[in-house]
């Protein structure tokens, strides 16, 4: 019996394989245009966003890619939805439609608690408010045989540890003088950024004075090209004194002049440190003394 001849008494064998053919071809039409117009198995390069503003991101990109925000950090000095940080990073190789992380600024400081800082010295003061997200204010300093914070206080009224306030908001600090004779030494802040130099200076008892800005745009890139009164290296300002500052954008600063910048701040670093061994040298039989002195 010849194939033709089977087929014609059993029909539906040739209707069934003319199914499953057709089947097969589908399936392979299909797939291929899925691969065709959907580029399955081929990867591509992660856009580089780090830098742009979450409202600037093309959502509707030709890789199908999602944003998803899992991280904000405060800064003060930048707009809330700058991207700092995304995974995976630019380079990496992706598919069509992953999700990549984003870690940006946020638009307001979260709230924090305020930290118990009676008893503490200026210096440990600075480091729990820092800890707890939060920045020094004004120090005034009241006549009291205990050089150490005596209360705190937000916009002008006392405030208890313990409470919430919103986060990089400044506390004030009200310390005891001690016996009347200490002295603060005014740091060296020259190539710091503005964080950092009011930082130092508050930690050593002084206050923060007129803060000059020259043509600067960008906060974050702004650093103390003069201060006054200068670094001399030994305790000489008054507890309380303020230090001036001014500003200018790194990015107008050479590289020659930043390296003497920082040479100059190791040298410093060293003179400052010379110093005080003169003064444990010269308190050594006055214990009390030489401890407090440490912590101005």
């Amino acid at each position: 019996m010849s194939k033709f001849s089977f087929f014609k008494k059993y029909p539906w064998v040739l209707h069934l394989l003319i199914a499953i053919l057709a089947s097969v071809l589908i399936t392979i039409i299909v797939f291929a245009c899925l691969k065709k117009y959907g580029r399955v198995g081929k990867e591509y390069e992660v856009p580089y966003v780090v830098g742009k503003y979450v409202d600037e991101l093309d959502v509707n990109n030709e890789l199908g890619v999602q944003y998803v925000v899992i991280d904000s950090i405060y800064k003060a000095d930048q707009k809330g939805g700058l991207i700092l940080k995304q995974d995976p990073d630019s380079g990496a190789m992706i598919k069509i439609g992953r999700k990549i992380y984003l870690t940006t600024t946020a638009y307001h400081p979260k709230n924090t608690i305020v930290p118990d800082l009676h008893s503490l010295s200026v210096r440990n003061a600075m480091t729990q408010l820092e800890n707890a997200g939060l920045h020094g204010g004004k120090l005034t300093f009241i006549d009291d045989p205990h050089p150490v914070v005596i209360e705190q206080r937000y916009k002008g009224r006392k405030i208890q540890p313990g409470r919430q306030l919103e986060g990089e908001s400044m506390i004030d600090l009200v310390v005891g003088r001690g016996d009347g004779t200490r002295k603060a030494q005014v740091p060296y802040v020259i190539g710091q950024s503005p964080a950092n130099a009011r930082k130092k200076i508050l930690s050593a008892s002084l206050n923060i004075g007129a803060e000059h800005y020259d043509n600067i745009k960008n906060m974050s890139r702004a650093i103390v090209y003069r201060q006054s009164p200068e670094f001399i290296g030994r305790p000489g300002a008054e507890l309380g004194s303020r230090v001036e500052l001014w500003y200018i954008d790194i990015s107008l600063v050479d590289k020659a002049e930043q390296d003497r910048m920082e040479q100059k701040r190791i040298q410093d670093s060293i003179k400052a440190a010379e110093q005080m061994l003169e003064f444990e040298s010269e308190y050594s039989d006055d214990p009390y003394r030489l401890i407090n002195m440490n912590e101005f």
